[in-house]
């Protein structure tokens, strides 16, 4: 009996970007939570962006936002984990040699930006409904930071970031989110941690869990669980990590997963 569903967000329950949930979605995850199954939006997202996503659960869910890195829920911070800061400053002037990209960092609450890329900002702005802050000098600021997210101009970002990732690799997590992210936290900390935090928050098995994901970033958490999912527009790497493999997430692949458990 699945008592757990962690699921990935854009690309996996809606297209990439989309600011609502459908109706028809809207209407199974509120039918899920009325039989008292646990669910938890596991996203690259912000805290501030997923909950505006899930205004309509906002009391009900569970987060795991900044792939893992945040978790909680409306008003609650559950858990946290930021990257050194020096360490932090180093990674931002590696990133800033990569052409044709924009570094954003982000913290508990808004994301921050010292780039005049305001095509790219409005995108966030508007699609994602993030609170996107413009400073000076991101490296300036003296608050902690629990993610740095680089966006790929060219929406290359597996060729792109290929470099940087190996020059960081047992530093840092990385992982790319669709052609155009590069997401950087803190080493051992990522959405499969965040499954297994909350299987014992909530005492509750792997067997008891359904995991939903498409991009690099969701391999770990689709190893978290037994009932693991790739929807049919994932990645290759995603869908040899998953148990199943659901239909595509414009043809409602989550959903069609959501409704065999009602």
């Amino acid at each position: 009996m699945i008592k757990l569903i962690v699921t990935d967000i854009d690309g996996t329950l809606v297209k990439d970007g989309s600011r609502t949930l459908p109706g028809e979605l809207a209407n199974t995850i509120g039918a899920l939570l009325d039989k008292g199954i646990h669910f938890v939006a596991a996203s690259g997202r912000s805290q501030i962006s997923t909950e505006r996503l899930f205004a309509s659960f906002r009391d009900r869910i569970y987060y795991a936002t900044c792939n893992g890195t945040l978790m909680g829920r409306s008003g609650e911070l559950l858990f946290a984990e930021g990257l050194d800061r020096k360490l932090l400053n180093e990674l931002l002037a590696d990133v800033r040699t990569i052409k044709d990209t924009v570094p954003f960092l982000t913290g508990a609450g808004v994301m921050y930006a010292d780039s005049d890329e305001e095509e790219v900002i409005r995108w966030l702005v508007e699609g994602y409904q993030e609170d996107v802050t413009r400073v000076a000098d991101m490296g300036a600021m003296p608050e902690e930071f629990v993610k740095l997210s680089v966006y790929d101009k060219k929406h290359r970002s597996g060729e792109t970031f290929r470099s940087f990732c190996e020059k960081w690799k047992g530093v840092v997590s990385t992982s790319t989110a669709g052609a155009m992210w590069l997401d950087v936290y803190k080493l051992g900390v990522n959405k499969g941690t965040a499954v297994r935090w909350y299987q014992k928050f909530f005492g509750v098995t792997p067997e008891e869990t359904l995991t939903l994901g498409d991009q690099q970033n969701d391999v770990e958490m689709l190893k978290a669980a037994y009932h693991s999912y790739a929807v049919g527009n994932a990645i290759p790497e995603v869908k040899e990590t998953a148990r199943y493999v659901a239909d595509t997430c414009e043809n409602g692949g989550a959903l069609k997963v959501f409704r065999t458990l009602l």
